[in-house]
């Protein structure tokens, strides 16, 4: 009961944080406008509350904060829910991570036991308890957060969640007895910030293992959720060692972290790692938070741990907007040493774990040892049905349209999957596309686990809910690009970097896939130019590999948001080199009231373009532009 209360606290917490950290990038930075320096201060400043968290608890009392604190974060995360208002939602999700912020320390110091036995090893188990609930409900609604998903199903999810913890703590306060000792919070507990930190960004992440690894979601969660399960029984397990944890495990388990953080992992090498880094972590979280402290220290080393969450993800998504002066790759590797720093001063220490005597740090007595293996069994079990429905229900892409005499393609730039007011939009989108009967469609600004964006799969999610085939096509790193989804088959995929992004904070890339149609081949080109509309001489480069790069004797199609006008000399360019698109000009952007046309369909004298429109929709900043293409069989 304690545990689950506690592991609630801590899916709760995950969802309101992404849901911040969505609403400060997407709504504040780019509906709003505001600077990025100024959202990493603001973000920091959230975290800053955690600070307060040994106040809240002595103003609340050392019983009583827990039960109140985790009511109120149930509370906010169902206001979230139904909040459609964007500052509405934002102001609920900040004030619901300065709550969890509040929280977290009180999950280590043993707060959420009742009765008279706290353990060192249950806030560990707790952690990932919640670690692992919070990964099951997000691979169950295809990697979009219940705040973020559409429908009845997320709505009644959220529901059932908060009564079920608000029951959970009426149990408590019903059997709420004080224990007579407490896990005293070591020093080494700021390990938990730079863990929940790397879990954030990559390891309970499925869109970015679904990314880097190629695998289809009901693989990469049923892989995510096993490498939780198994570092729950590992914790378990060492927790009931009389002798504490060896040093060469935990040394074993700080250098498995630190590669499994490393860059440039091959897909083989990146499987391996989303299995092996989530226990690594549990392994050196288990004697890191065994240690005692019997003063303050411990609870500003948990705040100043949690203060790894903004660092990491600011430090890591700062770099497509400034100019950051360390490497990308080096952040979460700092995160992964941060975690195993302790493994090096570290000795077993003892701490009382009940009332009725001591045990050695990190033990746990038998019969409850035995417990939580049994209910990990069964958990096991239980979770592993969501992914194994996944894959029964997986839906793979119907049979091809019979061949007619026009094709309907569109261009889209999803705006990472939020509409024009920064409120989660790709329902919209697949309605948008749905609606027009696009056989074809170019997609641009497609994150595929960016944890600004919700950490979502935009490609795999609007590819299941459409039935398309789909390729990717990365371009600022291997979680955001261009994509391409087909009802007809994909037989061939291509993806180049454009030449100038050493020169640019923001890389970008063209996409090249070859689709049978009714026994005939053609091309599609996808791409996405320099956004700053200033740097005109930033794209022109861009355009002239597309033009050198591209083999435009092939039947082509080009489906882009080339952020150029029709009179400049990025277009020039391209009608120069042979392609066509409408004679008028078809305005996109911005989709309430579209002035400028930036998102383009260029066809080569294959085709013959009809019917060329701006479909009226603010599920994205732009408007989605369709067009019916005809076949010139004299020009084959």
């Amino acid at each position: 009961m304690a545990l689950l209360a506690a592991a609630f606290v801590v899916v709760f917490g995950l969802q309101l944080l992404r849901g911040m950290v969505a609403g400060l990038s997407v709504y504040l930075g780019q509906v709003r406008d505001l600077d990025p320096l100024l959202l990493g201060g603001l973000i920091f400043a959230v975290f800053l509350a955690g600070f307060g968290a040994r106040l809240v608890r002595l103003l609340l009392g050392v019983g009583w904060a827990f039960p109140i604190l985790a009511a109120v974060l149930a509370l906010l995360r169902l206001a979230e829910q139904f909040s459609s208002q964007p500052d509405a939602r934002l102001i609920i999700e900040i004030a619901g991570v300065v709550v969890w912020l509040w929280l977290v320390p009180l999950v280590l110091a043993g707060d959420h036991a009742v009765g008279k036995r706290r353990d060192a090893a249950s806030p560990v188990v707790a952690l990932l308890l919640g670690l692992t609930f919070d990964t099951a409900i997000k691979g169950a609604f295809g990697t979009l957060d219940l705040s973020f998903a559409a429908g009845l199903a997320p709505q009644l999810t959220t529901v059932a969640l908060t009564c079920a913890q608000l029951g959970l703590i009426l149990l408590m306060a019903r059997t709420r007895a004080q224990a007579e000792s407490a896990i005293a919070l070591p020093a080494s507990a700021y390990v938990v910030g730079s863990g929940l930190a790397l879990h954030l960004l990559i390891f309970q992440n499925i869109a970015h293992h679904a990314a880097l690894i190629g695998w289809s979601l009901p693989a990469v969660f049923a892989w995510t959720l096993a490498a939780n399960l198994i570092a729950i029984w590992a914790v378990v397990w060492l927790s009931r060692r009389a002798s504490g944890l060896p040093r060469w495990a935990s040394v074993g388990a700080a250098g498995l972290l630190v590669a499994s953080v490393a860059p440039g992992l091959s897909p083989a090498l990146a499987a391996i790692a989303a299995l092996v880094g989530p226990v690594a972590i549990a392994v050196l979280w288990t004697p890191a938070l065994a240690g005692s402290s019997g003063d303050r220290r411990g609870w500003v080393a948990v705040a100043l741990g949690l203060l790894a969450i903004p660092v990491v993800l600011f430090g890591w998504y700062a770099h497509y907007e400034i100019a950051v002066p360390i490497p990308q790759w080096l952040i979460p590797l700092v995160a992964g040493l941060l975690v195993a720093g302790p493994v090096w001063v570290w000795s077993p220490p003892s701490v009382p774990c009940s009332s009725q005597g001591q045990a050695p740090a990190g033990h746990l007595p038998p019969h409850y040892g035995g417990r939580v293996g049994i209910g990990v069994a069964v958990g096991a079990i239980l979770l592993l049905l969501l992914p194994l429905y996944q894959f029964l229900a997986w839906n793979s892409p119907p049979a091809p349209p019979a061949e007619g005499s026009s094709l309907r393609v569109m261009t889209y730039n999803i705006h990472q999957g939020f509409d024009l007011s920064g409120r989660p939009g790709l329902e919209g989108v697949a309605e948008a596309i749905e609606a027009e009967q696009a056989q074809i469609v170019g997609l641009q600004e497609v994150p595929r686990g960016w944890v600004v964006n919700g950490s979502v799969d935009a490609l795999s999610w609007l590819a299941q809910r459409l039935g398309m085939h789909a390729a990717w096509g990365p371009a600022a790193d291997p979680f955001w690009g261009n994509a391409i989804l087909s009802r007809y088959p994909i037989v061939r995929v291509e993806n180049a970097p454009m030449p100038d992004n050493a020169d640019i904070l923001f890389d970008r890339a063209y996409l090249v896939v070859t689709i049978e149609v009714g026994g005939k081949q053609l091309q599609v080109v996808a791409t996405h130019l320099h956004h700053v509309q200033r740097e005109r001489q930033h794209r022109l480069p861009q355009v002239r590999a597309l033009i050198e790069g591209v083999d435009w004797s092939r039947p082509t199609i080009l489906l882009g948001d080339l952020n150029a006008q029709p009179q400049h000399e990025e277009l020039r360019l391209l009608l120069r080199a042979g392609l066509a698109t409408s004679e008028r000009p078809i305005p996109t952007y911005p989709s309430d009231r579209a002035r400028r046309q930036l998102d383009y369909v260029l066809v080569t004298p294959h085709f013959a373009l009809s019917e060329a429109t701006a479909i009226r929709t603010t599920a994205s900043d732009h408007r989605p532009l369709a067009a019916t293409l005809i076949r010139v069989e004299a020009a084959q």
